[in-house]
């Protein structure tokens, strides 16, 4: 039996050869002799595997930190609403609204993760009377504790008189960039608007989508100088138009409030455009104006819901309102108002026999009128009314009584037209050419003497197409001697 040698401890060991690998497991196909490649020394690709791994490693530390501190922020802000408890929630909640010029009641809070929702919520403007409002549902969203961007549904704002508005340029001009800068989207929004508390709704705008825009956007409107209030506008998209609670039509109402002056645009995306334009100046002394851009009187109808049939007649006008004098300016919403009326109408003259067609010549016919519109807002008293048709000129008195969503239109006038022209017009109606001509100039020396015209005008405003009007004459013609 041979036996079997044993290296000494102070024998070096030789390491066993690795078996080679095949193919595709990670160490690839072996270098022939001279193809330009050095031989790798032992150990060399595990420096190399380190190596590369290092920056793999350090990049997943950097994004596990990152992740771990964004956990721990939100966790923070989360653990931070737990720890205010619903009372100091709250007042935090109410505290932020208070600095952008909103006093709130935030009704029922639900916190959530990065966002706070209430149920319930009732609001007013600070320093704006009249002016308050509720929200269904709202939910805030939440950078750390403060608010980054509010999704409202069903908010409902009720403006009650006139006097509502008179605080609006000014609450503009102090919290407006700082509320708008907070984005902020709305489904089902309604305005309201009543003559007095308790009172019956006037006109309401309902089931609206709120559109804010830049001042910029606004067309007409050049941006402020640097320091200067801004102009907060928007749009009330496809918003439901109601008249004393009855339906009328459905239409985009655009609105703007600058520094001196409340806008609102009614068919249109912009207020300066729109077909019917009204404008609130409540200072120095309050003041209105209504304008209406020439426009199809059957586009007209479908804004207001007022029927006219299938008419091509184009209409414009304005209505200026200012406070009556001796009025008292404390109570706005009760006090008599005044100013002009005027309105053009192209395509229509009064209806008449064809001897007038010389006199009712053209097809435009004007109306002017002083208004005075009474405290309870539900007549309008004309005076010093003009109407012109061609070389017929009428003068009288008229009034306008609010029924509900309706309106009655009554008019007395009266004019003369000297004979000689009545009677040139009816020789020309009857006779053409050199004869007609002959027979005009003959009359127009033979006769004086003027014929006194009265016409009584009876309308609905919801039945335009139907309304009564009642001519009548008396003769005061003579021969000339």
């Amino acid at each position: 039996m041979v036996p079997t040698s044993r290296p000494s401890p102070d024998t070096p060991t030789e390491a066993p050869l690795a078996a080679p690998r095949a193919p595709g497991d990670g160490g690839g196909a072996p270098r022939a002799p001279g193809d330009g490649a050095a031989a790798a020394a032992p150990g060399d690709g595990a420096a190399a595997a380190a190596l590369g791994a290092a920056p793999r490693g350090k990049r997943r530390r950097r994004a596990l930190i990152a992740a771990l501190v964004v956990l721990v922020a939100v966790a923070a802000a989360v653990a931070a609403l737990l720890v205010l408890g619903p009372p100091a929630l709250r007042r935090h909640i109410v505290a932020e609204a208070r600095a952008r010029g909103v006093a709130l009641d935030p009704g029922a809070i639900d916190v959530g993760l990065g966002e706070v929702r209430l149920r319930g919520a009732r609001f007013s403007l600070l320093g704006v009377r009249g002016l308050s409002g509720t929200v269904a549902r709202a939910t805030i969203a939440l950078r750390g504790l403060s608010p980054a961007g509010i999704a409202a549904d069903g908010v409902e704002l009720t403006a009650v008189g006139v006097d509502a508005l008179e605080g609006l340029p000014a609450w503009v001009a102090q919290h407006g960039p700082r509320a708008a800068s907070l984005p902020l989207t709305t489904g089902r929004v309604r305005l309201g608007l009543r003559d007095r508390d308790g009172g019956p709704e006037v006109l309401a705008l309902a089931d609206a989508s709120l559109v804010r825009r830049a001042a910029g956007a606004v067309q007409g409107a050049a941006a402020p100088p640097p320091g200067a209030p801004g102009l907060q506008a928007g749009v009330l998209k496809q918003a439901r138009v109601l008249v004393a609670g009855k339906d009328v039509a459905r239409t985009d109402v655009a609105w703007s409030i600058g520094p001196a002056s409340i806008s609102l645009g009614f068919g249109g995306e912009d207020a300066a455009s729109a077909p019917l334009r009204a404008e609130l100046r409540p200072r120095p002394s309050p003041s209105a104006s209504i304008e209406l851009a020439p426009t199809q009187l059957a586009a007209v109808g479908a804004l207001l819901g007022v029927d006219v049939g299938a008419s091509t007649m184009v209409v414009s006008g304005t209505f200026e309102l200012r406070l009556a004098a001796g009025a008292d300016r404390t109570a706005l919403s009760e006090a008599p108002l005044e100013g002009p009326i005027a309105l053009t109408v192209k395509g229509f003259t009064l209806p008449h026999p064809r001897e007038l067609d010389g006199l009712l010549f053209g097809d435009t016919t004007t109306v002017k009128a002083d208004a005075q519109l009474s405290g309870d807002r539900r007549r309008i008293a004309l005076s010093g009314v003009e109407v012109a048709a061609g070389a017929l000129k009428l003068k009288g008195t008229g009034a306008i009584q609010r029924d509900g969503a309706d309106a009655s239109i009554g008019m007395d006038l009266s004019g003369s037209i000297p004979c000689s022209l009545l009677a040139g017009s009816a020789a020309m109606a009857h006779l053409t050419g050199a004869v007609g001509l002959l027979a005009r100039d003959l009359v127009s020396r033979t006769l004086a003497g003027s014929v006194a015209v009265q016409v009584r005008v009876d309308a609905r405003a919801s039945r335009l197409t139907a309304a009564r009007v009642s001519p009548s004459a008396v003769l005061r013609c003579k021969l000339r001697l």
